[in-house]
């Protein structure tokens, strides 16, 4: 029995997809631009239903899809985004790509912010670990109070853990959401 779950086992570690080729086959165009097509049955499934005329947010299942699209695509290709509605007008298109462009650009700043507050999360996380744990030095030094010198190193070495984990992890979490917001809000709109 195990023998048979081991082979399957080698069977799925050696599977691969060609994710650059799929890319090159579904989304690049001639130039080397990422080309999403989008089709909406009119211009309203585009935009919230809780929206109203004027200050138009895009719908939910509409930003996840581009969203999930976008994550694929690499950094270096620009985004071309191709809707196909019947029956549109000028203004519908503006408002479109106007709240894509708003609706990213909002992401785009956030996470830039977001980066902002992850640094100075991490320099104040060092400055306290160092701290502490060069008090943590001074105390084991002096034999003083062992109980409270491992307490300070314990706290001191948590700090540059937690340092260590927002700079690895969180930060190039919200640096590739931050990229990704940005191929959208930089995007060339067309309508087909």
């Amino acid at each position: 029995m195990t023998r048979f779950i081991k082979s399957k086992l080698k069977k799925y570690k050696k599977a691969q997809f060609d994710k650059q080729k799929h890319i090159s086959q579904n989304y690049l165009d001639e130039n080397g631009n990422a080309l999403i097509h989008i089709r909406l049955n009119n211009v309203q499934s585009a935009f919230s239903q809780f929206c109203v005329k004027g200050h138009e947010e895009l719908d939910g299942s509409f930003t996840q899809y581009l969203d999930e699209v976008i994550y694929h695509i690499p950094l270096k290709h620009s985004v071309i985004l191709d809707f196909q509605v019947e029956q549109l007008t000028n203004g519908e298109k503006e408002i479109l790509a106007r709240t894509i462009k708003n609706h990213y650009g909002l992401i785009l700043e956030d996470k830039k912010q977001d980066l902002k507050i992850n640094l100075i999360t991490i320099l104040g996380l060092f400055l306290v670990g160092a701290t502490l744990l060069a008090f943590s030095y001074y105390l084991s030094s002096n034999n003083k109070g062992q109980l409270f010198t491992d307490f300070i190193n314990i706290a001191g070495t948590f700090s540059l853990w937690e340092m260590v984990d927002l700079y690895l992890l969180d930060r190039k979490a919200k640096e590739i959401q931050k990229y990704n917001a940005a191929q959208l809000a930089t995007a060339e709109i067309l309508f087909s």
